[in-house]
């Protein structure tokens, strides 16, 4: 796979080098967040600057894109650099990093609103200022979930300085919904979508295969960790009270009781509450998981054939606890060489999808 790498004014759209000498550190994807590019040029040949003097690569003013086979793969924005000798150390964040740290500075204010549709309004705000326009279009999906009451709306002030980006990952989280980019060629512009998925982004793969000895060429020792387990949950919905939905659901296991709350309050339905208690303490009762791992590219799973949101089965032989195979949901994923990739994972049952029951 050839790469190349394409510089663009961040302002003008104007097209500033189509074959950026960069070196290639790392490349990142992320669930629900932006990726990164890493890159290093080396010497200075005076080729990296612009028409009008300045650089070709300048933090917040030139959006960097990685094409492999005439497809664009990745898009972001350079935020940081430095120089070393006559090497220059170049990064980029991902365009869905570009509404972090912007306050809001309008007044929005509903009730029974779609979580949707108030990330459509932060991000059509950000790119409604001066100078701030990606040409992101955010799909049009919506969800049956609704935020804001009469008694208590859903509101966005601007002498509150909401920061939009932390708004729109908390959005995401309670919705809950994935998100992630997408970015192609257009003619000789290059377009972008912030792709919106509800409940979830991805799907189970049992076409692939990630297998220690393998495939697996490294993998992150996993972790136990008791702070989040829970072998007893007790639901909380709707109605205040004495008069509040509550069930108690136990599952004793041979650990010492620990119990967690769980609380959603428009959940008006007994079966409805046991369901989710049940589903939350399956994932609290799990406490191992492998973090990470490091795979070569191998028909079994070739590079860059998963995407994030993705659930595959990673097996490997772990040193204490023998043979384990689990199911994780890829939430990132870094190429580190063109036939070497870092994923990023979480246990597959760590995840509750609001939509699906």
């Amino acid at each position: 796979m050839g790469w190349r790498y394409i510089a663009q004014r961040a302002t003008t759209g104007e097209m500033l080098h189509l074959d950026v000498p960069i070196v290639r550190d790392e490349l990142s994807w992320a669930l629900s967040g932006p990726g990164g590019l890493r890159g290093t040029i080396s010497p200075d040949v005076g080729a990296l600057r612009a028409a009008d003097g300045r650089l070709v690569l300048d933090e917040w003013g030139t959006l960097l894109y990685a094409e492999a086979d005439g497809e664009i793969r990745w898009g972001g924005t350079v935020v940081r650099s430095r120089f070393e000798g006559s090497a220059w150390s170049v990064e980029a964040v991902g365009m869905a990093g570009y509404p972090h740290g912007l306050p809001y500075l309008g007044e929005y204010i509903s009730e029974g609103v779609d979580p949707l549709d108030v990330v459509r309004e932060l991000w059509a705000h950000v790119q409604g200022q001066p100078d701030g326009d990606l040409g992101i279009v955010v799909d049009s999906m919506t969800t049956p979930v609704r935020v804001g009451t009469v008694d208590e709306p859903y509101t966005l002030v601007w002498w509150e300085s909401t920061d939009c980006g932390t708004e729109i990952d908390t959005l995401a989280r309670e919705t809950p919904f994935d998100y992630t980019e997408h970015h192609q060629w257009d003619g000789d512009s290059i377009t972008h979508r912030l792709v919106i998925g509800y409940p979830r982004l991805g799907r189970r793969r049992d076409d692939l295969s990630f297998e220690q000895g393998v495939n697996i060429t490294n993998v992150v020792a996993p972790t136990r960790d008791g702070d989040q387990y829970a072998n007893e949950l007790i639901g909380l919905g709707a109605g205040e009270g004495r008069a509040v939905v509550q069930r108690r659901i136990p599952e004793p296991d041979g650990r010492l009781r620990r119990a967690a709350v769980y609380s959603d309050k428009s959940i008006t339905s007994t079966d409805r509450m046991d369901a989710l208690c049940r589903a939350e303490l399956a994932v609290r009762k799990q406490i191992t998981e492998i973090a990470e791992v490091t795979v070569i590219n191998h028909p079994h799973a070739p590079i860059g054939s998963w995407a994030v949101g993705d659930d595959v089965l990673i097996k490997a032989r772990i040193p204490w606890l023998g043979d384990v195979s689990l199911w994780h949901r890829i939430v990132g994923w870094s190429l580190v060489s063109d036939h070497r990739a870092r994923l990023s994972l979480r246990r597959s049952d760590a995840f509750t999808y609001r939509g699906t029951s």
